[in-house]
């Protein structure tokens, strides 16, 4: 009888893998760097679909992309091809996340994905998703984030890195998928995902100025909420008053601190511009303790739902089925956000100054968030300069109304190839907050540049 039980626990084992965490051949990771290296696109291709009964049944591809050999990085990507239509037949929209080191499967799961992660390990459809009507293709990003990970140890340490990745990643990708090389393709991103939407595209860009190497057809690039100019933002003490959250002698305190931050910032003293920057921050949470990313929001917003789905990222056969290497999954990882702590600071206006000649920019913002609000934004979206920036200075504000209800969904100023939109009632994270308002803007914005 014994030895039947070590038969059955034999086999057991082997189908679902070892009970104490050693490594099966189902928890190594799916790199398909070496199939394209190979010649075998489609075999990576047909090795990295997803079996979609753990996801709603909707279909997808899950893989790594080696991104750097020396230092053996690996990105994550996940991609969901629009449903029941050709693949270069719409839009491609490629989505990072910021942070720096939050992991863009948030998002797929809880703001923009055709998957929604209900409690308690259930994954339904998305009512509301722009994955509806283009194909979309989340990554985690940088190496270090989510699934991504370094053999090495080593992380990315400039955005400029983080843009020469992406470009690596998805110049493999296109080989892999070969037919949304004539996709138009539009880069998204929120918060401090701006920084890497701008970079990734600048790398794109000049890709594309080369005559000696294919051009990528990018379209556009959408921000929400971003972080893209750190003087021009620093502006929280005129925000917080306009909001009523603090009054004209606090409004001044916070405001003395952003001033002398903004000058240390024009000094290049950095580290005295974030101390100084996060005195204001501390005073304005100290005046007005609510969630600057929803000020009608109880804090915390997120934990609870984030705890649960961690728990479900982490199980043994949820990881298998997405072809990850068997790891504990973080929505959060803080050692990528000190190695890039020092970019934080540093601004992106120059290159989205450049791409704004060559394409479509939206930058979109939550009416109800203070960490980078929609008024200290517009001192940024006013001091860029292109050659647009006159169409844009002249154009008129026009009302986006809900198609069904009537009610207004947001204000959106359009010209010179650029994009800004208020959308009412949301916070830092907009397609959460109003699906609709934001599958809206998005649809206006691909529309006209695609």
């Amino acid at each position: 009888m014994l030895g039947v039980l070590s038969i059955l626990l034999y086999t057991c084992t082997t189908i679902l893998g070892s009970w104490d965490g050693v490594e099966s051949i189902g928890d190594k990771p799916l790199i398909l760097t070496p199939f394209i290296e190979n010649g075998e696109a489609s075999k990576a291709r047909e090795q990295s679909e997803v079996d979609p009964s753990l996801f709603a049944g909707v279909k997808s591809y899950a893989g790594y992309f080696t991104v750097n050999k020396r230092a053996q990085w690996n990105l994550y990507s996940w991609f969901f091809p629009a449903p029941d239509r050709p693949l270069n037949s719409t839009s491609l929209i490629i989505w990072l996340q910021g942070g720096p080191g939050y992991s863009s499967l948030y998002s797929l799961f809880e703001e923009i994905g055709p998957l929604q992660y209900e409690f308690y390990n259930k994954v339904v459809k998305s009512n509301i998703t722009w994955g509806s009507d283009y194909s979309l293709l989340f990554i985690d990003n940088p190496v270090g984030v989510g699934f991504s990970y370094s053999e090495s140890g080593e992380y990315a340490t400039s955005i400029d890195e983080v843009g020469q990745c992406l470009l690596n990643l998805l110049l493999q990708f296109l080989e892999v998928f070969p037919e949304l090389k004539t996709a138009p393709l539009f880069i998204a991103g929120k918060s401090y995902g701006g920084k890497y939407v701008t970079s990734f595209g600048r790398y794109i860009h000049r890709n594309n100025l080369d005559p000696e190497k294919k051009k990528i057809n990018l379209k556009g690039l959408a921000i929400g909420n971003g972080w893209i100019d750190p003087p021009t933002l620093l502006h929280h003490s005129e925000l917080g008053l306009q909001l009523g959250l603090i009054d004209k002698t606090q409004a001044d305190m916070i405001h003395y601190m952003e001033k002398l931050a903004r000058m240390y910032w024009a000094n290049g003293k950095f580290e005295f511009y974030e101390k100084a920057a996060q005195a204001g921050m501390d005073m304005l949470h100290a005046f007005a303790p609510i969630n600057l990313k929803n000020i009608l929001v109880a804090l915390p917003q997120e934990s609870e739902f984030v705890k649960d789905y961690e728990a479900y990222l982490n199980r043994r056969g949820v990881q298998r089925a997405m072809h990850v290497k068997r790891m504990d999954y973080s929505y959060f990882n803080p050692v990528v956000e000190r190695e890039l702590k020092k970019e934080r600071y540093h601004t992106s206006k120059p290159w989205l100054e450049v791409l704004l000649d060559y394409y479509g920019v939206m930058c979109y913002n939550g009416q109800l968030d203070v960490l980078i609000g929609y008024a200290p934004s517009k001192n940024t979206y006013r001091s860029l300069n292109w050659t647009g920036t006159q169409a844009y200075r002249d154009a008129k504000r026009v009302l986006l109304l809900d198609p069904d209800s009537g009610d207004i969904n947001s204000f959106m100023k359009e010209g010179g190839n650029f994009m800004d939109v208020l959308v009412r009632g949301a916070g830092h994270m907009v397609p959460k907050d109003k699906p609709r308002a934001a599958k809206q803007i998005i649809d206006i914005f691909i529309n006209k540049f695609k």
